[in-house]
């Protein structure tokens, strides 16, 4: 996804898409990041995903380096994506 895709598909100039996410102060880049992560932490947080790899669902939404992707979620989020994964109910005694 890239600025000038978006503008085309939008019908406006790649300034005007800029323009766009000014106002908001934020660039076009940071928002699809933050949408990208927002998303993962969403899917990771379902347990009917627990038998996806946290690999394969930063892969599927955009993220090609596996370690730019920890970066950006623990800074996002302070935790890191296995975190976020419900826990399997422990047995008892």
């Amino acid at each position: 996804m890239t600025p000038s895709a978006v503008a085309i598909r939008l019908g406006m100039s790649v300034r005007a898409l800029h323009l766009l996410f000014e106002l908001k102060g934020v660039s076009f880049g940071q928002w699809v990041k933050r949408r990208r992560l927002e998303e993962i932490k969403s899917l990771l947080a379902n347990p009917s995903a627990a038998g996806r790899s946290i690999a394969d669902i930063a892969f599927a939404w955009g993220f090609d380096d596996l370690s730019t992707f920890y970066r950006a979620f623990q800074s996002a989020y302070g935790v890191r994506p296995g975190d976020i994964r419900p826990r399997p109910p422990t047995s008892g005694p």
